[in-house]
């Protein structure tokens, strides 16, 4: 994992804000769902792909098992969101994340020594 993603972990799960951008106009940050504490992969609107979005629904439908807990929608600015909610075990966190880039089909952004 890169020093970088581990810091941003870190302070996920510590509670601070925080954010990792991957891509231009690709980031992960915390984003509360209610008042549910989760992880949030948000593609800009001017990043997604054609066809991304039609393509995430389809493989979280098809793969419900292994997109379990995943929640695809838009935002209002049109992003693409992915959110899970924060792990009860922290060291679950980083394999979510993993799930989450391989469900919008964005692995090659995903840390070689967590896939």
């Amino acid at each position: 994992m890169s020093d970088r993603r581990q810091v941003f972990l870190d302070a996920l799960m510590s509670g601070t804000a925080a954010h990792l951008p991957l891509a231009q106009g690709i980031k992960v940050c915390a984003l509360h769902a209610g008042n549910r504490p989760g992880l949030a992969l948000q593609v800009a609107r001017e990043a997604v792909q054609a066809g991304q979005l039609q393509r995430v629904l389809e493989r979280r439908f098809e793969q419900a098992l292994a997109f379990d807990g995943c929640f695809v929608y838009l935002d209002a600015q049109h992003a693409l969101v992915i959110w899970h909610a924060m792990p009860a075990n922290t060291s679950e966190l980083d394999r979510i994340l993993s799930r989450m880039l391989s469900l919008a089909n964005l692995q090659t952004l995903d840390s070689p020594t967590s896939r």
